[in-house]
């Protein structure tokens, strides 16, 4: 016999009445900001994280009572997230909010979130399995990668029966499952989510999006190695890897293009530097100069349409609104079991 399948277990079941829902915002925050939808729901608050990780992807049933949860893009920028949450509801009811319209997500439907976008959605209570796929691994076998962002694929469509049922079952073995099973899980899982998610994806549209996947990966890799170079620009970028500015631009195109990208990766790297308590004596002219920015007040300005604030009252506030703990006194941990499904969901970066 190998290795079991590393397990993570919270609850807030042994937590007294006034730690429960604190306890769980704090261990949340590793990837959302949950917040309560009334005043004094406290004390009946209860939530439970029960999961698995599967090699690359982990997988997690949590329970919980209704909630706000939010992901801004702050937050996005500063932990650098980005992998798909595919979330089979199994009760309960999700109202998200979009820029193109209000989305519901019912008891059987399963939902994609790209956690690299913004969220806010309240949850009814609710039980439901989370399914934690990196980028690398779904992207190159789906459709517009970068436009699934709650996606709902409705309970009476066949792959949407047939991905609960392999989900629901992929859960319940868990539990017997060696590490190199575990490891085998992952494949057929993503082939059944992309068949899901296209219906019936075209062999070759696969493989250029697979191409187009490596591709992008690659300069994404290179921009933020060098993310502190003045020189690094789109030209820069497209001779050292000779392609042309105009197909530079349709690789990055879900982000207005090249440029815009490295500006906001620029501005996210300076958010880690602002919000870092060991960086608090540097200056913001420094620190703008530092990530490539040519002078403090296009900096400033920057900083702030991205982020509604300047970069002075993100170092006031930012470090303990988006630190986890956050000077939460914690309970012993064996009160609620443990917390490295955190651990998983920011180290999930296959």
């Amino acid at each position: 016999m190998g290795d079991a399948l590393p397990h993570s277990y919270f609850s807030t079941d042994r937590l007294g009445r006034e730690d429960k829902f604190p306890v769980w915002r704090d261990s949340v925050s590793v990837i959302y900001q949950a917040d309560l939808t009334a005043p004094g729901d406290e004390g009946g608050f209860h939530a439970l994280a029960d999961g698995y990780l599967f090699g690359a992807m982990s997988q997690i049933r949590c329970r919980a009572s209704r909630q706000h949860f939010k992901r801004d893009r702050m937050r996005i920028d500063r932990d650098g997230i980005d992998h798909y949450m595919i979330q089979l509801f199994m009760r309960g009811r999700c109202h998200a909010r979009t820029p193109q319209g209000d989305v519901a997500i019912e008891a059987g439907d399963i939902c994609v979130f790209d956690n690299a976008q913004t969220l806010d959605t309240t949850n009814d209570d609710f039980d439901l399995l989370a399914l934690f796929v990196p980028r690398s691994l779904l992207a190159p076998h789906i459709k517009d990668a970068d436009h699934r962002h709650y996606q709902c694929i409705r309970e009476n469509n066949p792959l949407t029966r047939l991905l609960r049922t392999h989900m629901l079952e992929l859960q319940k073995q868990a539990p017997y499952m060696t590490l190199d099973q575990g490891g085998l899980a992952v494949s057929p899982t993503i082939a059944l989510l992309a068949a899901a998610l296209n219906g019936n994806p075209h062999e070759n549209e696969s493989g250029e999006q697979a191409i187009r996947m490596a591709i992008v990966t690659m300069l994404k890799r290179y921009i933020e190695e060098n993310i502190e170079d003045s020189a690094l620009s789109p030209e820069s970028v497209a001779e050292i890897f000779g392609v042309s500015r105009s197909r530079l631009y349709k690789l990055f195109q879900h982000y207005n293009g090249v440029a815009a990208y490295i500006r906001d990766r620029r501005l996210a790297h300076a958010l880690t530097i602002l919000t870092d308590p060991t960086q608090q004596q540097r200056k913001i002219i420094d620190v703008s100069l530092s990530v490539g920015f040519s002078s403090e007040s296009s900096f400033i300005r920057a900083f702030r349409r991205r982020y509604g604030f300047t970069p002075s009252e993100a170092r006031q506030a930012g470090a303990c609104a988006y630190l986890p703990g956050g000077g939460l006194d914690k309970p012993e941990t064996g009160l609620f079991g443990d917390r490295e499904w955190e651990c998983w969901i920011r180290s999930l970066q296959a």
